[in-house]
């Protein structure tokens, strides 16, 4: 890591030290509203955390990748809604800003701060082509983000194209339909809710098109998609042990006098999960770095790069459950209580693992890599 990546690291770690209390205290209240509270969402803008890996031109702080994930273990650590958020925003706003031509750019990152804005990355709407622009229909789910968001995305597919084409394009908020269906087990502060446009007129200004030069972020988006929901989980799992070691403290079983804290089998068995969470966080680190090398220098390594980074990544988010888990068990009864933030935690990893990204594929994407002739 160079010495200006380390400045930037550095920084935005003392950014989310700054707001990590207010945005622990908010989680319950966020988790209530099912969507990030205004305090929160006000803290998160004013460090300018939208642009973690957004480019330079437009506002960001252009992150490497191992900065990304210090930093999103860190918001996840205070809150997991929050940080899934944060991580939506950051690609959505990287897609736009490395996306958008020259004047819908000026339009949409004009004024100061960072437009915050939510998308599904499918392409379930359709598009027709007219004069200046296309009309835009179709629905999305999982917005993340959309309750605070200044625009959302609507990728569809272009009607009478040869073949199938998608198109995306950038839509004002208030031109949006949002729908209030948000009701979920974990990650509720989240605000994923769906969204719609009806025949929605879009000027070229506002099409995405091919990357602008010195607008785009480090590593492509579909490529560093695994990183972030890694780092989302590790940071919950982290703060699942940080709960767990506290509570052990004080907490005594039925009929046994001494705390949780001072007997073996739970010094043994919390080793042996901060040793795991440890390695997994190093093997997520490493395999970023070297996924954005490739991408730098060895375009030729990039897909065993992705493919591998993927499964770790999914292998990470996988074992973060299970160590929420145990923590939720050495808990015991008083975990199930509202007020306990480890049965919280426990949601969120388990709605972080379910993304299609982090999921068995991503194993079976590497093996076959693995036993293929190049290998």
């Amino acid at each position: 890591m160079s010495s200006a990546d380390e400045a930037v690291r550095l920084d935005l770690i003392a950014r989310v030290a700054s707001i990590s209390d207010l945005l622990r205290e908010t989680a319950a209240e966020s988790e209530a509203l099912r969507t990030l509270c205004p305090k929160a969402v006000d803290a998160l803008r004013e460090q300018g955390l939208f642009g973690i890996w957004v480019a330079e031109e437009a506002g960001g702080f252009d992150a490497d990748v191992v900065t990304q994930i210090d930093v999103l273990v860190a918001l996840a650590r205070a809150d997991m809604s929050a940080c899934w958020t944060v991580m939506i925003g950051n690609s959505v706003i990287s897609i736009m800003a490395s996306g958008l031509p020259d004047d819908g750019f000026a339009e949409v990152f004009e004024g100061d701060g960072l437009p915050v804005a939510a998308s599904s990355l499918r392409p379930t709407g359709s598009a027709r082509r007219v004069e200046g622009g296309y009309l835009a229909s179709g629905a999305w789910g999982f917005g993340s983000g959309i309750k605070h968001a200044s625009f959302a995305i609507a990728n569809c597919w272009l009607e009478g194209a040869e073949g199938e084409q998608a198109v995306g394009m950038v839509v004002p908020i208030d031109e949006v339909e949002v729908k209030d269906d948000w009701y979920v087990a974990g990650l509720c502060g989240s605000g994923s809710n769906s969204y719609a446009v009806s025949n929605v007129f879009v000027p070229d200004a506002r099409v995405l098109g091919a990357k602008r030069r010195g607008r785009a972020d480090r590593v492509e988006v579909r490529l560093r998609i695994p990183i972030e929901h890694a780092a989302v989980s590790l940071g919950g799992a982290r703060r699942a042990l940080d709960e767990i070691a506290t509570q052990a403290r004080t907490k005594t079983r039925l009929l046994d006098p001494n705390a949780v804290a001072t007997q073996q089998h739970f010094q043994n068995e919390l080793g042996r999960l901060e040793s795991e969470w440890i390695a997994l966080h190093a093997g997520v680190r490493e395999s970023a770095a070297r996924l954005e090398a490739a991408w730098e220098s060895d375009p030729s390594a990039v897909d065993v790069e992705a493919a591998e980074l993927r499964a770790i990544c999914a292998y990470a988010v996988e074992r973060s459950l299970a160590i929420g888990g145990r923590a939720l068990r050495y808990a015991g009864a008083a975990a199930v209580i509202q007020s306990n933030v480890i049965q919280r935690i426990y949601r969120d990893l388990t709605v972080s693992a379910q993304h299609v990204m982090v999921s068995d594929v991503a194993y079976e994407t590497f093996g076959k890599i693995l036993v293929s002739p190049k290998a």
